[in-house]
């Protein structure tokens, strides 16, 4: 039975590698690849934000999940994508790789950079912590 692979972009250098590595995987393997991508935001900063900042951001992963999924594309290799919004990027690829029953998670080893990354705490890490099945974080 084929490899199940969710892998998580966010389309910086660090989480494309994590996508490079799933390619890998279904080129050697056939592994089924299912790419996402969240659009990160916390409800208290509406309030501050501009009114367009939330398809502001919407856009951006979306963009990742198409920037990921071209490289797939060039291959002529079958791949999903989903993007999903949230306040913890980890919370919703735990919980993504639960409902869809997934065998590994693939993710690059940093994303956000700089302050974000100490507000938001390292992804990989919380993935790796709460994950229901193994995880690759590739550097």
């Amino acid at each position: 039975m084929a490899l199940n692979v969710l892998v998580a972009t966010d389309g910086s250098e660090h989480s494309m590698k994590g996508v490079r590595r799933a390619l890998e995987l279904a080129e050697k393997e056939g592994a089924n690849v299912t790419i996402m991508s969240v659009a990160f935001y916390a409800k208290e900063d509406f309030d501050e934000m501009p009114p367009n900042i939330q398809d502001k951001l919407e856009a951006q992963a979306l963009a990742a999940a198409k920037k990921a999924k071209a490289l797939f594309d060039e291959k002529g290799i079958a791949v999903k994508t989903l993007m999903e919004a949230g306040m913890v990027p980890a919370n919703n690829i735990v919980r993504r790789a639960e409902e869809g029953k997934f065998d590994l998670i693939v993710l690059g080893s940093t994303g956000a950079s700089g302050l974000m990354r100490v507000l938001i705490g390292s992804t990989a890490a919380k993935v790796v912590a709460q994950a229901p099945c193994s995880v690759t974080v590739v550097r």
